[in-house]
């Protein structure tokens, strides 16, 4: 997936930054919970191919409705060796990611 905006309107890994894509180097990530009723539940974490060394960001957050978390310090990663994966959870997740 492009760096840039991303829309995820389902329960799901989404991967943001894939491996060897050259664009681990990152200023800011905002993801939005564009829900009218349903809170949503994230995490957010670098993979390197294997489940059990996960990097969480966060894990299992609940966005509220209407809500943007906005994160930006260090957020640049190796993306020769790592992904960086959105989870979403919860009823109807409609949730918008922007990285600059």
């Amino acid at each position: 997936m492009e760096k840039g905006l991303t829309n995820i309107t389902s329960a799901t890994d989404t991967i943001l930054i894939d491996f060897d894509s050259q664009k681990g180097n990152i200023n800011n990530i905002q993801i939005s919970n564009n829900s009218s009723s349903n809170a949503v539940t994230i995490s957010l974490f670098l993979h390197d191919g294997t489940t059990a060394n996960n990097a969480y960001f966060f894990k299992n957050l609940v966005l509220p409705v209407g809500v943007a978390l906005f994160l930006n310090e260090n957020l640049s990663f190796d993306d020769s060796v790592l992904s960086l994966i959105l989870t979403t959870a919860g009823t109807s997740p409609d949730v918008s990611v922007i990285i600059k």
